[in-house]
C-alpha cells in the first residue's frame, strides 16, 4: 500500500502544476511560505526533478504573467513572485546557477521586471531582493549581478520611491551595502566601480534638491542613498579590507564632497539631521577614515546642529562623542596615541547646543587652540540654564553622565582636563556672592544648576579615582579650591541629601587618591578648619545618609593625617575635638549602619598616634568597643 503512496518529488511537482491551474488561488498564503522553506535544505531532492521540467514550469509561469488580466492580476503576481523565491532556491549553489543560466531560465525571469510597475508590488520586490541576495552568496552569482547589472533596478527604485515602505528602504539599502562588501571579499572590488559611481553621483545630485527644497520626498530619497553609504563603509570596520576602502571608495569618488553637500542641503533643510545615519556618516569620518581630508566640511556640518531644539537629537550627538571616544581608545592604534583627539570629543561633549561646534575648531592639530584658558567658558552651563531652561538642564546631565561611562578609558591629559573643567564650574558657581542670597528671579536657575551639580560631582570623583597624581602642582589646585569652594556651600540647609553625598564623596575620594606625601596646604588652614566645623555640624543632620557620607570624609581626613606632611590635618581634627563627636555618633546615633561606620572611624582615628594619645586614650572609647 505504502508503495502506491505518491513520493515528496511527486507531491512536489504537483503542487507546482496546480498553481498554473486557470483561476487557482490559495486563501493562507503562509502555506507557499512554508513551502519555500521547507525546500531550502531540500538539495537532493531538487535535483532529482529534470532541468527540463523546471524551465517548462518557469516558462509558463512567465505566459501566465504576460497575459494576465484585471481579473487575474492579483494571482498572478502572487504566482510570479513565489517564482522568484522558488528560483532563488534554485540557484543558490554554482551548479544549478551555472545549469539554469544555460536555459536562459535565470534571464528570462529577471528581464520580465519592469522597474516602473512591477516594483510598486511589495511582494515582487521582496521576491526579487531574495533572488538578488542569493546571487550574492557565490562568485558566479556575484560577477553575474554586475555584468548584467541587476543592482540598477535598487537605486531606480530607491530614486523614484516606487515601493515607499519603510522595509523596502532598509532591504535595498542592506543588499548594495552586502553587494559591495562581497565584490572585495570576493575579489572583484573593481566589478563595483559602475555601482559606486551611481551611487555617488546620486549622492552628490542636490542642485534640484536645494532649487525645491520644500520636496520632501526626493530629500526622503537622499536619506536613502546616505542610508546606503554609510551602510556600505561599516560593512567594512574592523575587516582586512577597512584600509583597502580608503583608496578603492572614500578617495576615489571623493567622500568629502558628499559631505560638502550634505553641508549644502542643510541649509535649506535640516531633514538630514533626523537621519541618525547621517550622524553615523559624521561619526566614523573622525574615526575610522578620520585621514581623509574631509574636518573642514564636518566642522561647518556641526554648526547646523547648533539649530535645533530636540533634546533626543542632541543626546544622539552626545553620545556619537562618547563611542567615537572608546572606538579610538580600544579599536584604533592611531587614534589611540592622539591626546588631542580625545581631548576635542571632551570639549564637544561638554558644550551642547549653540556651543556644540567650538571644539572642532581644534581639529588642525598643528595649531591647538584650546589651552588651558578655555576652561573659563566652563560658565557655559549657566549660560544655558538661562536660555534653554529645562532643555539644557535634561541634555548638561545627560552628557556628564556620559562621560562617567567612559572615565575608564580617557588619557591623563583629558583627566587633567575634566578636573580643571569641573573646579573652574564649581568655583564660579559656588564662589559667586549673587547664589548665596535668596533671590526670587534667580533661585529657579539656582536649584536647576544644583540638579546639574549633584552628578557633576559624581562625574568628577571617577575623574579623581582614575587620575594619577604625581605633581605637586596638579594636587594643590584640586584639593584647596574643592575646599574652599564647598565650605560655604554645605552651611545652605536647602541642598537634598543626594548632592551634599555626592559633594562629601568628592572631597573624600579627593583626599584618599592624592599622594598625601605631597599634600601642601598648610597656607590653608582657615578652609579646612572651616570644612572641619561644616563636617562635625552634619554629624548632627537629621539624616542618616548624610552622617554617614560625613563619616566616610572625617575618615579621609585622619587617613590623610597619618602622611608627614599631614601633621596640619591632626592639628584641626584634635582642635575640632572631631574624635569626641564621632564618639558621641557611636554611642547616640539611632542609625545601625552610621554607627559601623563610626566604628571604622574611630579605628582609623586609634591608628593615628598622636590622635590616639592626646584625645582618645583616656576616653571611655575601650569601654564603648567592649560593651559593643
Amino acid at each position: 500500500m505504502s508503495s502506491n503512496r505518491p513520493s515528496t518529488v511527486e507531491k512536489l511537482l504537483t503542487a507546482l502544476d496546480c498553481m498554473l491551474v486557470d483561476g487557482f488561488a490559495i486563501q493562507d498564503k503562509t502555506l507557499l511560505e512554508k513551502l519555500l522553506t521547507s525546500l531550502q535544505d531540500a538539495d537532493v531532492l531538487l535535483k532529482t526533478i529534470p532541468v527540463t521540467t523546471h524551465c517548462k514550469w518557469f516558462a509558463n509561469v512567465l505566459n501566465i504573467y504576460r497575459h494576465q488580466t484585471p481579473v487575474s492580476r492579483n494571482a498572478s503576481i502572487h504566482l510570479y513572485a513565489f517564482a522568484l523565491k522558488y528560483l532563488a532556491i534554485l540557484v543558490k549553489h554554482d551548479d544549478g546557477f551555472v545549469t539554469l543560466i544555460k536555459t536562459g531560465t535565470v534571464q528570462s525571469m529577471i528581464n520580465q521586471l519592469d522597474v516602473g510597475s512591477d516594483l510598486k508590488e511589495s511582494s515582487i520586490f521582496n521576491a526579487y531582493m531574495s533572488l538578488l541576495q542569493t546571487l550574492n552568496t557565490h562568485k558566479r552569482g556575484l560577477e553575474y549581478v554586475f555584468q548584467e547589472g541587476l543592482w540598477k533596478i535598487i537605486l531606480v527604485a530607491i530614486r523614484g520611491l516606487i515601493v515607499p515602505a519603510k522595509y523596502v528602504e532598509i532591504q535595498s539599502s542592506q543588499y548594495i551595502a552586502d553587494l559591495i562588501y562581497k565584490s572585495f571579499v570576493y575579489e572583484m572590488a573593481h566589478y563595483c566601480d559602475p555601482l559606486l559611481k551611481e551611487l555617488f553621483y546620486n549622492l552628490n545630485l542636490t542642485d534640484n534638491l536645494i532649487a525645491n527644497h520644500q520636496g520632501i520626498k526626493e530629500f526622503f530619497a537622499y536619506n536613502i542613498y546616505v542610508k546606503t553609504l554609510i551602510l556600505s563603509l561599516e560593512k567594512f570596520i574592523g575587516t582586512k579590507y577597512e584600509s583597502n576602502v580608503v583608496q578603492n571608495i572614500i578617495n576615489k569618488y571623493s567622500l568629502s564632497d558628499v559631505l560638502v553637500n550634505i553641508l549644502r542641503l542643510l541649509n535649506v533643510n535640516s531633514i538630514l539631521l533626523k537621519n541618525y545615519m547621517t550622524l553615523h556618516l559624521i561619526f566614523d569620518c573622525f574615526t575610522v577614515w578620520h585621514h581623509s581630508d574631509m574636518e573642514y566640511v564636518l566642522k561647518s556640518i556641526f554648526s547646523h546642529m547648533n539649530k535645533q531644539k530636540d533634546i533626543h537629537s542632541y543626546k544622539k550627538i552626545n553620545n556619537l562623542y562618547t563611542q567615537a571616544i572608546i572606538y579610538a581608545n580600544i579599536s584604533n592604534a592611531q587614534l589611540a596615541a592622539n591626546t588631542i583627539f580625545e581631548k576635542e570629543l571632551i570639549i564637544g561633549q561638554l558644550i551642547p547646543l549653540n556651543k556644540c561646534t567650538d571644539w572642532l575648531h581644534c581639529s588642525n592639530y598643528e595649531n591647538l587652540k584650546y589651552d588651558r584658558s578655555f576652561i573659563n567658558e566652563s560658565k557655559y552651563i549657566l549660560n544655558y540654564c538661562n536660555n534653554y531652561d529645562f532643555i539644557i538642564n535634561e541634555l548638561a546631565i545627560s552628557s556628564i553622565l556620559n562621560i562617567v561611562d567612559i572615565v575608564h578609558v580617557l588619557k591623563q591629559v583629558s583627566l587633567d582636563y575634566l578636573i580643571n573643567f569641573f573646579s573652574t564650574l564649581t568655583e564660579h558657581f559656588l564662589n559667586s556672592d549673587e547664589w548665596l542670597e535668596p533671590n526670587q528671579d534667580r533661585d529657579s536657575i539656582y536649584y536647576k544648576f544644583l540638579e546639574i551639580l549633584s552628578y557633576i560631582f559624581i562625574c568628577w570623583s571617577k575623574v579623581i579615582e582614575c587620575k594619577s597624581f604625581t605633581e605637586i602642582a596638579i594636587q594643590d589646585p584640586l584639593l584647596v579650591p574643592l575646599v574652599q569652594s564647598h565650605r560655604q556651600f554645605f552651611h545652605r540647609s536647602s541642598h537634598n541629601s543626594t548632592l551634599l553625598q555626592n559633594g562629601l564623596k568628592l572631597i573624600s575620594t579627593s583626599l584618599n587618591k592624592i599622594s598625601k606625601e605631597n599634600i601642601q596646604c598648610t597656607d590653608h588652614l582657615a578652609d579646612f578648619s572651616t570644612l572641619c566645623t561644616t563636617l562635625n555640624n552634619l554629624l548632627l543632620d537629621t539624616r542618616p545618609e548624610i552622617r554617614d557620607s560625613c563619616l566616610q570624609c572625617i575618615r579621609s581626613i585622619v587617613n590623610a593625617s597619618k602622611y608627614s606632611s599631614g601633621n596640619f590635618l591632626i592639628k584641626l581634627v584634635l582642635e575640632k575635638n572631631m574624635s569626641i563627636a564621632v564618639i558621641n555618633t557611636l554611642k547616640h546615633d539611632n542609625d545601625p549602619f552610621v554607627r559601623s561606620k563610626a566604628l571604622e572611624c574611630l579605628e582609623e582615628m586609634v591608628s593615628v598616634s598622636d590622635i590616639w594619645e592626646i584625645s582618645l586614650k583616656d576616653s571611655d572609647l575601650i569601654l564603648i568597643f567592649y560593651v559593643i
